[in-house]
């Protein structure tokens, strides 16, 4: 009988519990809004005012109807950037089941927008500067001598505290251009038209100032690099799904919608090797960028690349007892990192020429024999001397 009596409450309380949240569910502006109780126009007011990180399952939950992230998913980039890191499942998405071509086109004016921030935020600054000091000037020229002695100082203080710009809690310049270049990794695949390469060079004329901001950073460097992976390249085509006899469970990749202005035309002519050089110059500027980035760690300047090079070729000329450049990159982390992003770097070129990484080891190997056959000339002119006329250096 008290088992009975135990097990009805648990149900009434379970019964409860469910009401309660049922009944959360049915407040929810989110989902009392979704159309057609009201228009696209309006659902996106109300989504402006009530989404939080609270918000954000439920909102993805939404998003999984096509027409309505189709229609409205271009327009909420903006709202969830600021949300980061939790509103990246949100973000996938729009990338996903978004226009593919709205989308890529506000994904490019938010990177626009990453690279004019800090040019807003200098002359704010400076704006807030002088008009400090105006302040301070006129306020000490109303004060008179004999009372300069009995000055408050600190109500100078308040007031410089007062006007100083407030501080906002948004997500790094990184984690957003990061989440930024994730989202065109899968829209770019998704756009089918006769002439990709225009979408593609938008993007990259937008991507490069916004990445000169954080060069420093290796995760976007990365970011960078994979972006280029996924756009260049020979693609294997998916493997054919398949039940298995197993208890595993498996997990199946979310399929991504088609293009709803798409086009079944074929490729323009050259349009593959357009996008490539696009690529390439591209990745050519990114190395550019990354290598001035690069600040003195350890004493080392960037790459060290001559130094180490000299090291190898002349082991008798380092100085005993003293750290070589080769063994600070070899047990630093952060030097280490610098080898590892340059890595990724000459595999990017590979993926781009349409080579693959076969052909990057016999460019690594043909370099090296070059290297040995230069030491061997460097050796001879040595011992032969540089007299009667110095010596005869022979061709390679």
């Amino acid at each position: 009988m008290l088992a009975l009596i135990e097990l009805n409450g648990q149900i009434q309380r379970g019964a409860g519990q469910e009401g309660i949240s049922t009944m959360a569910d049915s407040d929810n502006p989110l989902l009392k809004a979704l159309p057609p109780e009201t228009d696209y126009i309006s659902y996106l007011t109300i989504l402006e005012y009530n989404l939080t990180n609270e918000q954000l399952p439920t909102l993805h939950t939404i998003l999984q109807d096509t027409t309505l992230t189709a229609n409205i998913g271009w327009d909420l980039v903006h709202l969830l950037l600021p949300l980061l890191p939790q509103s990246q499942q949100c973000l996938q998405d729009i990338s996903r089941l978004g226009n593919p071509r709205e989308v890529v086109l506000k994904v490019t004016e938010l990177l626009e927008g990453l690279r004019d921030e800090d040019e807003e935020e200098n002359e704010y600054r400076s704006g807030q500067e002088e008009g400090q000091e105006e302040t301070v000037a006129k306020r000490l020229q109303d004060i008179r001598r004999e009372d300069v002695k009995i000055y408050d100082h600190a109500n100078d203080t308040i007031s410089k505290s007062v006007d100083a710009p407030k501080i906002t809690t948004q997500p790094s310049k990184a984690l957003r251009f990061t989440a930024l270049l994730e989202m065109l990794s899968i829209l770019h695949p998704r756009i089918k038209t006769k002439y990709p390469s225009r979408f593609l060079s938008t993007s990259l004329q937008a991507i490069l100032p916004a990445y000169m901001q954080v060069a420093e950073r290796a995760e976007t460097t990365e970011a960078v690099l994979g972006l280029i992976k996924d756009l260049s390249g020979t693609k294997r085509p998916k493997l054919p799904p398949r039940k298995s006899s197993s208890t595993i469970p498996t997990h199946s990749t979310p399929q991504s919608a088609p293009d709803p202005e798409g086009q079944d035309d074929a490729l323009g002519p050259h349009e593959v090797d357009l996008q490539s050089r696009l690529l390439q110059s591209f990745l050519t500027y990114v190395t550019e960028g990354y290598m001035t980035s690069l600040v003195a760690d350890e004493d080392v300047p960037g790459m060290a690349w001559c130094s180490r090079y000299q090291e190898k070729l002349y082991p008798e000329k380092i100085i005993p007892g003293r750290r070589t450049y080769s063994s600070l990159f070899a047990e630093e982390e952060s030097l280490h990192v610098r080898d590892a992003v340059m890595g990724h770097i000459l595999v990017c070129f590979c993926y781009i020429q349409g080579g693959t990484l076969a052909d990057c080891s016999g460019a690594c190997s043909r370099s090296e024999n070059w290297r040995r056959r230069v030491a061997i000339s460097h050796d001879q002119v040595r011992g032969a001397g540089c007299g009667r006329g110095g010596a005869t250096f022979h061709g390679i």
